[in-house]
């Protein structure tokens, strides 16, 4: 009787679980192990007519096992990926470490206007009423704060800009610890 239903029924319960499973070899075991169980309880089928119903149940009930045993697998790629993550986010506290103290450097005006509008969520808008200044006035100040700012990263930092986004390389005697 088995091999009568192996005949009849492998090819579809296969590609039953292949569609579920999407891993060849994985799937080749589950119908093994659905075979092993028919086996173990053909003799507990009561009607004949429900048989293919039955051997569908197995395999669901194989496959979630199957689910459930598989521990978490992390891939060299998705490892390798993790790793870079990290070291991008290392490099951007490096980068705002090293940017606050250059622009804490900077004269007081500048200073003040850039660490509130580049380092908080404030508006500008809101910025421009906090130091008593008109909007353009504001955003001046902001833009010279800028480039004395770019003047003092170009003095003290060579920056690389990666697929995993940007990596300062800092002299230690530029003052922001890079």
């Amino acid at each position: 009787m088995l091999e009568v239903i192996w005949h009849d029924f492998h090819r579809q319960l296969l590609l039953f679980i292949n569609t579920k499973v999407r891993d060849k070899a994985a799937a080749e075991d589950i119908l093994q192990d659905v075979f092993i169980k028919v086996d173990k309880n053909l003799h507990s089928l009561q009607d004949d007519d429900k048989l293919t119903s039955w051997l569908y149940q197995i395999c669901r009930n194989a496959i979630n096992d199957y689910y459930r045993q598989r521990k978490p697998e992390t891939s060299d790629v998705e490892l390798e990926s993790m790793i870079a993550e990290e070291a991008a986010s290392e490099s951007r506290v490096q980068i705002h470490r090293c940017l606050q103290q250059l622009i804490q450097d900077l004269p007081e005006k500048y200073s003040e206007v850039l660490l509130s509008s580049e380092f908080s969520d404030v508006k500008q808008t809101e910025l421009a009423v906090r130091y008593a200044l008109s909007l353009p006035a504001l955003k001046s100040r902001i833009k010279r704060g800028r480039e004395h700012l770019k003047e003092k990263l170009q003095q003290c930092c060579d920056f690389e800009f990666t697929e995993a986004g940007p990596k300062a390389d800092c002299k230690s005697d530029c003052g922001c610890d890079g």
